[in-house]
């Protein structure tokens, strides 16, 4: 007869009520950056997770990790909510519009904490390296989406295209139609889209652009 060995039960769930706790945690450090768009202290992320200030730094070994922690946390809640979608059969217009449509509703969601994470970074240098790693994604993504417009193209030639493209379509982009221009998100995804147009235009006929 095949015995049990109980001795591990009591060690899988003190394991699994740690990670619970760890997770409440970083939900709470998320909520409150996404709520009020600042480092929140310490003192109010342990009473939002139901904790001590002590249990935080139990579970975490300083305020950088539980920053990587929290951020990681929004950055697997919005490729759950935001998946991609296979481009092969795509037309360039709709590639041109699946990426506006799908950026500007990953962005609405992202930025209250994406802008605190830009502030915040010149305290915590961890966060430039997360904001760095988004923005190395989304490079990735527009690679892979136009890569029928990269073909045929040297090396020089495909890095200024994809360069040109992220610029478009990037955050920083998005930021400032509707942070400093006050754009709404339709106006703001139709200049994102016509960006978009005018830099495969004008790779496709190599017209250079004149002021």
């Amino acid at each position: 007869m095949q015995t049990v060995n109980t001795s591990r039960i009591p060690l899988d769930g003190r394991h699994l009520r740690s990670e619970r706790s760890r997770s409440v945690i970083a939900r709470s450090m998320l909520d409150l950056v996404r709520e009020t768009g600042q480092m929140p202290t310490t003192d109010a992320v342990a009473d939002r997770a139901g904790v001590s200030r002590r249990s935080v730094f139990r579970h975490y070994a300083d305020v950088s990790e539980l920053l990587t922690a929290a951020y990681e946390l929004q950055r697997e809640e919005a490729f759950r909510r935001f998946p991609r979608r296979d481009p092969s059969q795509w037309s360039p217009e709709e590639r041109i519009m699946a990426l506006s449509e799908r950026s500007s509703e990953l962005y609405e969601y992202v930025s209250p904490v994406r802008r605190a994470a830009v502030y915040m970074s010149r305290d915590y240098p961890v966060l430039q390296h997360l904001l760095r790693g988004d923005d190395s994604v989304h490079r990735m993504i527009v690679i892979d989406l136009f890569a029928p417009s990269l073909e045929h193209r040297s090396d020089a030639d495909a890095s200024v295209l994809i360069s040109a493209l992220v610029a478009a379509s990037g955050w920083a982009t998005w930021e400032g139609l509707r942070r400093e221009q006050g754009l709404s998100v339709e106006v703001a995804r139709a200049v994102v889209q016509n960006l978009m147009r005018g830099i495969l235009m004008v790779a496709k006929t190599g017209t250079p652009v004149t002021v």
